[in-house]
């Protein structure tokens, strides 16, 4: 048995502040494991195939632990990822030896080279991430200057709906392994328009929280945005995972823009 001073047990209870993904990124994929990344390649490229017939480069912002950049791969796509967490890039970098990832966040993507890659993607509600329209104004404007002409930018985000639904006071704990394990609580803040998503991670270097915060925005608000505040052509405004128009109770919205020639 190896002898741990009591100082050292005492420490490793305090709680303490993570910044997100950078403690859950090493159980993220354990975390997040229902989601069908495969599904997501499979609907996105389709989308692409719709609407550009040229040979396609894809950056995906936002790009955590690069499981969609593996998919496309599988798919026979070309794709680099971006993210503002180190942690998740290790991972992510881990899992894609030969793809290229670099640390880099919106709406600044200081880091991102321009003309590099016609086709970027900001999935799964990153967008959300956005603390107010704003902000979203400012991303979408410097995405739009990183795309060569007639490029593509795919985003999604979630509705309230789907929110209140789905992401209200709901808990959950597992145990991973013998190392880690994690209880979050989810709440949707309706006078902030936020959904929270908090998280405590037990590890062998401690016990961290951290709090991850969405901000959800009306449909209509980003169409709006979109068309007055940005150069981008909206090419379609699709349900989720659907070919259909999204809805304002829909319980997600692909918005699938394109750059002037």
């Amino acid at each position: 048995m190896i002898f741990i001073p009591d100082e050292k047990k005492n420490a490793l209870k305090v709680r303490k502040k993570s910044i997100p993904y950078q403690t859950l990124a090493v159980i993220y994929n354990r975390v997040m494991r229902h989601v069908n990344y495969s599904q997501w390649a499979t609907y996105i490229a389709t989308i692409i195939r719709k609407s550009q017939s040229i040979e396609i480069a894809l950056l995906d912002i936002g790009c955590g632990t690069g499981e969609f950049i593996r998919e496309m791969g599988i798919l026979g796509y070309s794709c680099d990822g971006c993210d503002p967490s180190e942690a998740m890039l290790q991972v992510a970098q881990l899992n894609n030896p030969h793809k290229k990832f670099w640390v880099d966040k919106l709406p600044e993507l200081e880091q991102t080279r321009g003309g590099i890659y016609n086709v970027i993607t900001c999935l799964y509600d990153t967008i959300n991430y956005l603390s107010g329209l704003a902000l979203l104004e400012q991303a979408l404007n410097r995405v739009y200057t990183l795309l060569p002409a007639r490029g593509m930018f795919i985003f999604d985000v979630v509705s309230k709906k789907f929110c209140e639904l789905y992401f209200d006071d709901v808990k959950e704990e597992e145990i991973v392994n013998k190392q880690y394990a994690y209880s979050r609580k989810s709440y949707f803040n309706k006078s902030q328009s936020e959904q929270v998503n908090e998280f405590i991670i037990y590890t062998p270097s401690g016990i961290f929280e951290e709090r991850h915060i969405q901000k959800i925005f009306s449909f209509s608000d980003i169409e709006n945005l979109i068309r007055d505040r940005t150069p981008f052509k909206i090419l379609n405004i699709y349900e989720d995972f659907t070919f259909f128009k999204a809805e304002a109770n829909s319980d997600r919205a692909h918005f699938i823009l394109k750059k002037s020639e």
